[in-house]
């Protein structure tokens, strides 16, 4: 790390981010269940292949999930299976997705594209 530089944005400078799809700031409620284990939480970050969520169940690292979400303004819930713990800090945890169902993936796309085009336009208004 060069001299005076701070740690943090010398890692971030170091690491390139691996992500491939937009995320985008949400709050839902989710259900996710796995290794006997039914837990309730808010999804607080989403995209096509990934998640931030706020849980009241412990979850580790490495552990295989299914999550049902409730997206807002959607009357169904989505169905997401296969879903791998990524990292935990505390109650918070993150969550990738390696394979969704062509229409779980089409409605995450499409309430992903909504909130980006809302964003847009808001700070174009």
């Amino acid at each position: 790390m060069p001299r005076g530089a701070h740690p943090l944005a010398y890692a971030m400078a170091k690491s390139p981010t691996s992500r491939s799809h937009s995320r985008v700031p949400v709050s839902c409620f989710l259900y996710y269940l796995g290794e006997g284990l039914v837990g309730t939480g808010k999804v607080c970050d989403l995209s096509v292949r990934g998640w931030r969520i706020d849980g009241d169940k412990p979850v580790t690292v490495g552990m295989k999930l299914t999550l049902r979400v409730f997206l807002p303004d959607q009357p169904k819930a989505i169905d997401v299976e296969g879903v791998t713990v990524k990292w935990v800090k505390e109650r918070v945890f993150g969550l990738e997705t390696l394979k969704l169902s062509a229409g779980a993936e089409a409605r995450i796309q499409k309430f992903v594209e909504s909130v980006l085009k809302s964003a847009d336009s808001s700070r174009v208004a």
